[in-house]
Protein backbone atom coordinates (compact mmCIF):
# COMPACT_ATOMS: atom_id res chain seq x y z
CA UNK A 1 0.00 0.00 0.00
CA UNK A 2 1.32 3.82 -0.59
CA UNK A 3 0.52 7.30 0.89
CA UNK A 4 1.17 8.56 -3.33
CA UNK A 5 -1.58 10.29 -4.86
CA UNK A 6 -2.05 10.22 -8.55
CA UNK A 7 -4.23 12.54 -10.27
CA UNK A 8 -5.44 10.91 -13.84
CA UNK A 9 -8.06 12.13 -16.51
CA UNK A 10 -11.45 10.94 -15.86
CA UNK A 11 -13.14 8.51 -18.39
CA UNK A 12 -17.21 8.30 -18.06
CA UNK A 13 -18.94 6.07 -20.94
CA UNK A 14 -15.02 5.49 -22.65
CA UNK A 15 -14.86 9.30 -22.90
CA UNK A 16 -12.61 11.74 -21.42
CA UNK A 17 -13.73 15.98 -20.66
CA UNK A 18 -11.18 18.46 -20.68
CA UNK A 19 -10.02 19.59 -16.81
CA UNK A 20 -11.93 16.29 -15.58
CA UNK A 21 -9.90 14.35 -13.11
CA UNK A 22 -9.89 11.50 -10.97
CA UNK A 23 -8.14 11.52 -7.49
CA UNK A 24 -6.41 7.29 -7.48
CA UNK A 25 -4.90 5.93 -4.13
CA UNK A 26 -3.23 2.20 -3.90
CA UNK A 27 -5.20 1.44 -7.33
CA UNK A 28 -8.56 2.87 -5.53
CA UNK A 29 -10.34 5.95 -6.62
CA UNK A 30 -10.62 8.32 -3.70
CA UNK A 31 -11.95 11.35 -5.40
CA UNK A 32 -12.44 13.92 -8.38
CA UNK A 33 -11.22 17.56 -9.22
CA UNK A 34 -13.14 19.06 -12.47
CA UNK A 35 -13.85 22.36 -14.07
CA UNK A 36 -17.12 23.71 -13.74
CA UNK A 37 -19.12 26.79 -14.94
CA UNK A 38 -20.08 29.41 -12.14
CA UNK A 39 -23.17 31.13 -11.67
CA UNK A 40 -22.42 34.31 -14.30
CA UNK A 41 -20.09 32.66 -16.81
CA UNK A 42 -17.22 32.24 -14.60
CA UNK A 43 -15.35 29.16 -14.18
CA UNK A 44 -14.26 27.45 -10.89
CA UNK A 45 -12.98 24.08 -9.83
CA UNK A 46 -15.18 21.56 -7.76
CA UNK A 47 -13.53 18.80 -6.13
CA UNK A 48 -14.77 15.45 -3.84
CA UNK A 49 -12.35 13.05 -1.66
CA UNK A 50 -13.82 10.00 -0.38
CA UNK A 51 -13.49 5.85 0.64
CA UNK A 52 -16.25 3.73 -0.36
CA UNK A 53 -18.74 2.61 2.38
CA UNK A 54 -17.53 5.70 4.48
CA UNK A 55 -19.75 8.68 4.54
CA UNK A 56 -18.46 12.00 2.84
CA UNK A 57 -18.91 14.98 4.77
CA UNK A 58 -19.16 18.43 3.66
CA UNK A 59 -15.61 19.04 4.31
CA UNK A 60 -14.91 16.68 1.81
CA UNK A 61 -15.66 18.44 -1.13
CA UNK A 62 -15.94 22.13 -2.16
CA UNK A 63 -14.73 24.44 -4.98
CA UNK A 64 -11.80 26.13 -5.86
CA UNK A 65 -10.49 28.90 -8.35
CA UNK A 66 -7.98 26.82 -9.88
CA UNK A 67 -6.68 23.73 -10.28
CA UNK A 68 -3.78 23.86 -7.61
CA UNK A 69 -6.26 25.16 -4.94
CA UNK A 70 -8.24 22.15 -5.67
CA UNK A 71 -5.32 20.09 -5.03
CA UNK A 72 -4.57 21.71 -2.09
CA UNK A 73 -8.14 21.43 -0.73
CA UNK A 74 -7.95 17.43 -1.87
CA UNK A 75 -5.18 16.84 -0.11
CA UNK A 76 -5.89 18.71 3.07
CA UNK A 77 -9.42 16.80 2.84
CA UNK A 78 -7.63 13.60 2.54
CA UNK A 79 -5.21 13.93 5.20
CA UNK A 80 -8.24 14.92 7.26
CA UNK A 81 -10.02 11.43 6.42
CA UNK A 82 -7.42 9.15 7.11
CA UNK A 83 -6.46 10.69 10.36
CA UNK A 84 -10.57 10.43 11.27
CA UNK A 85 -10.67 8.43 15.08
CA UNK A 86 -13.95 6.93 13.70
CA UNK A 87 -12.66 5.17 10.57
CA UNK A 88 -9.12 4.10 12.74
CA UNK A 89 -11.70 2.23 14.56
CA UNK A 90 -13.48 0.66 11.67
CA UNK A 91 -10.31 0.11 10.41
CA UNK A 92 -9.02 -1.75 13.48
CA UNK A 93 -12.07 -3.80 13.43
CA UNK A 94 -12.37 -5.07 9.51
CA UNK A 95 -8.12 -5.49 8.61
CA UNK A 96 -9.31 -8.75 6.59
CA UNK A 97 -11.20 -6.56 4.22
CA UNK A 98 -9.52 -5.06 1.33
CA UNK A 99 -10.87 -1.55 1.07
CA UNK A 100 -10.52 0.83 2.68
CA UNK A 101 -7.69 0.63 4.74
CA UNK A 102 -5.94 3.92 4.91
CA UNK A 103 -2.11 3.71 6.10
CA UNK A 104 -1.84 4.11 9.97
CA UNK A 105 0.25 7.03 10.85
Amino acid sequence: MTDELSLRRAVIGGKTAPDDYVMIWDDLHIGRIFRTTAVGGGADWSWSCFLPNVPQRSAHRGHAASLDAAKMAFRSAWAALQSDPQLRRDQAGARDRRRPQPPLA
